[in-house]
């Protein structure tokens, strides 16, 4: 199990560093090792081959993400809760086409000792009305 605490740049410089070492599991599509930055008990049962469809609207395997960089990172006045902005250059093989898409990955953990575990989920999850709520 990976665990990232606060080292050489602090807390968001391990959330940096975290969000870097997924976009380089997606980049070689090693998708095991990406659900690994999920908090232990989501692990098995993370989905980032059909999350990554939906970012991008092609099949994994039709994906090849040339260059990828972090924004920023931030972190929150609780110190719970972060959010990592990146920047991925992509080609779509299909069509031949490159685009640039960013996104936010959200990250939380239970103290300020406790290691980040990212909500990739949370971070591309597509929003559905509450139903007890009047829109």
């Amino acid at each position: 199990m990976r665990r990232w605490v606060g080292r050489v740049g602090g807390d968001r410089g391990a959330l940096r560093r975290m969000a870097l070492d997924f976009l380089e599991d997606i980049q070689f599509k090693d998708f095991a090792s990406a659900a690994g930055y999920h908090a232990p008990d989501l692990i098995e049962s993370v989905d980032i081959p059909f999350l990554l469809q939906r970012l991008f609207a092609v099949k994994p395997e039709a994906l090849d993400i040339m260059d990828y960089e972090i924004v920023f990172a931030e972190i929150d006045s609780s110190e719970l809760r972060a959010r990592v902005k990146s920047r991925v250059k992509v080609k779509l093989l299909m069509g031949e086409r490159i685009e640039e898409r960013e996104f936010i990955l959200y990250f939380d953990r239970e103290s300020v000792t406790d290691p980040w575990y990212m909500k990739l989920e949370d971070s591309l999850r597509e929003l559905s009305p509450d139903s007890t709520k009047q829109n």
